[in-house]
C-alpha cells in the first residue's frame, strides 16, 4: 500500500510566486536574480522552500538550463493567475480609493429614469468599466420606500411633494420643463393658447394620485388652471404621446420626455401665452446613509449631466 503524499502547505507567499514566475521568464535563476536585484542562492533558496510547502519538484535540470516539470507547469499556471488576480485587485482598489469603481443602485421616477439619466449613466459606464450600476424606473412612492429600506442607494425623484426631512435628505437639483403638445393636426388649438383656452381643452393625463400628475396638476395651479377637463388617464409618457397622436387632447409633458417627437414632427408644442411652467427633481437618500466615494462620484456626475441636459446653468 503506498503512502500518501503529505497535504502542502498553504502558507505560501505572494513574493514566493512572484519569484517563481520571474526564473521561468527569465530562463534561468541567474537573469531572475538580476532583475529582482537580489543574489542567486536568495532566488534558490524561495524556489527550494516552495517546493516544500507544495510537496512537488518544480523545475529538472536540462543540460546548462532549468525546465518546468509536469507539476512546476501547473504551479506556474496557477501562480500566474493568483498575481493576475492580485493585480487587478489593487487596480479595483485604487480606482474604489478615487471613486472610479464601485456599486451604486438607483431609483427614479419614471421620466427621469426612462428619458434623462439612461444617456449619462450610459457615458458614465463607458469611462469607468468597473463601475456596476443598476437603475430602477418605479413610482415616486415605491423609490422613497425602497431608498428608505436601503434596497436603493439614493434616487432622483421627480415630485411637488415635501418630503419627510426625519426620513430623507433631499436636493433639489433641477427644475425640468414641462411642454404642452398636441397632433400635428389638432384643430383645436393653435400653436399658442390662453390659460382661459386652457381650462376648454381636453387633456391626456398620468392617473389621479401619481407623483407626475400631482405636479402637473401644481404646475397648472400656478397659473389658474385648476379644473382641467380630462379625456383619459395612462400610465406613461409613451402611452400619452400615442393619445395625442391620436387626437384624443392635449398633454402636459416633460419637454425632455417629447424631444425626438418633435424634432420628428410627429407632435407640436403649444406655447403657454406668458408662462413658462417647470418640475422639480431631487436628489434623494436615507437621513444619515453614508455613500462611497464611487456613489458620490457618480452623484455628482448626475448633478451636472442633468443639468447640462435639462438646459440648467444652476
Amino acid at each position: 500500500m503506498s503512502t500518501p503524499s503529505p497535504a502542502p502547505d498553504n502558507r505560501i507567499s505572494l513574493h514566493k510566486l512572484e519569484v517563481l514566475c520571474r526564473v521561468v521568464e527569465r530562463g534561468g535563476v541567474r537573469l531572475a536574480a538580476e532583475d529582482l536585484f537580489v543574489s542567486q542562492p536568495v532566488v534558490s533558496a524561495h524556489l527550494r522552500s516552495l517546493e516544500e510547502r507544495l510537496g512537488v519538484k518544480l523545475f529538472r535540470r536540462e543540460g546548462r538550463g532549468m525546465e518546468l516539470t509536469e507539476a512546476g507547469a501547473e504551479v506556474h499556471l496557477w501562480a500566474t493567475e493568483v498575481l493576475r488576480g492580485r493585480t487587478e485587485l489593487d487596480r479595483s482598489l485604487r480606482d474604489i480609493s478615487r471613486g472610479a469603481a464601485g456599486r451604486a443602485s438607483i431609483g427614479s421616477s419614471m421620466s427621469v429614469g426612462n428619458y434623462v439619466l439612461p444617456p449619462i449613466l450610459v457615458d458614465f459606464r463607458r469611462r469607468h468599466p468597473h463601475a456596476a450600476i443598476s437603475l430602477n424606473p418605479s413610482s415616486v412612492e415605491i423609490a422613497l420606500e425602497r431608498t428608505l429600506a436601503g434596497r436603493y442607494d439614493f434616487s432622483v425623484l421627480a415630485t411637488d411633494a415635501v418630503l419627510d426631512t426625519n426620513s430623507f435628505e433631499a436636493e433639489l437639483i433641477a427644475r425640468p420643463p414641462f411642454c404642452l403638445v398636441a397632433a400635428i393636426d389638432e384643430e383645436r388649438v393653435g400653436d399658442a393658447a390662453s390659460v382661459a383656452e386652457l381650462t376648454g381643452l381636453p387633456f391626456v393625463c398620468p392617473p389621479a394620485g401619481m407623483a407626475i400628475r400631482r405636479s402637473q396638476d401644481s404646475a397648472l395651479a400656478a397659473i389658474g388652471v385648476v379644473d382641467r377637463r380630462v379625456e383619459i388617464e395612462l400610465g406613461s409618457a409613451e402611452s400619452m404621446k400615442v393619445a395625442v397622436q391620436g387626437g384624443l387632447g392635449v398633454a402636459l409633458l416633460w419637454r425632455e420626455s417629447v424631444r425626438r417627437e418633435l424634432e420628428a414632427g410627429l407632435l407640436r408644442e403649444v406655447r403657454i401665452a406668458g408662462h413658462d411652467l417647470h418640475d422639480k427633481l431631487y436628489l434623494v437618500q436615507r437621513r444619515g446613509k453614508r455613500l462611497t466615494a464611487f456613489q458620490s462620484t457618480l452623484t455628482a456626475v448626475l448633478r451636472d449631466g442633468i443639468r447640462a441636459r435639462l438646459g440648467e446653468d444652476r
